[in-house]
């Protein structure tokens, strides 16, 4: 009777076991998308890229604006003509800086999906249920912006659309 409680318990534990290694497979495969090494280089360290690229354009832009009202506040207006053109100039450097909206939007836009499909994946481990996360780029952000030093710079464009070669 001894022999018989414990080979019940030996069965017992072994499809504990059993249980356990598949429920560990399933979270292994559900992982795996995201495990993928170019998952990992191809999104989640473009993503950081992307987010440090964008917090540093908008320190720029706020920069531009704030020596742009520093500029208008230093304004002498006493000279009505030459204050009128000083005070358009920097509006105008004002306008260009809040242009930094539409390219960090875009970063940061694949930084949020990219998040969101860590995030999915993640739900989907916790429910026990399998996750396919997309390893494409995104459809708003196919060829650009670029990142620094990945794209074109401003002057080779410059000429390229003057007629000239890069």
């Amino acid at each position: 009777m001894a022999e018989t409680g414990k080979l019940d318990l030996v069965e017992r534990l072994t499809n504990e076991c059993i249980d356990l290694c598949r429920s560990v497979l399933r979270g292994r495969k559900i992982l795996d998308p995201l495990l993928d090494p170019s998952f990992r280089t191809d999104r989640l360290n473009r993503a950081h890229d992307e987010q440090k690229t964008a917090i540093g354009e908008m320190e720029l832009a706020v920069d531009r604006i704030m020596n742009a009202v520093e500029k208008i506040a230093e304004i002498d207006f006493s000279d009505v003509d030459a204050a009128r053109q000083q005070t358009s100039a920097c509006c105008d450097e004002i306008m260009e800086a809040c242009c930094f909206q539409d390219i960090t939007g875009q970063r940061l836009t694949f930084v949020t999906e990219t998040l969101g499909e860590v995030g999915r994946s993640l739900d989907c481990l916790a429910a026990g249920r399998p996750s396919a996360p997309s390893s494409a780029a995104p459809a708003g952000l196919l060829n650009g912006p670029a990142l620094p030093g990945n794209g074109m710079e401003q002057d080779a464009a410059d000429r390229l659309l003057a007629g000239g070669s890069k």
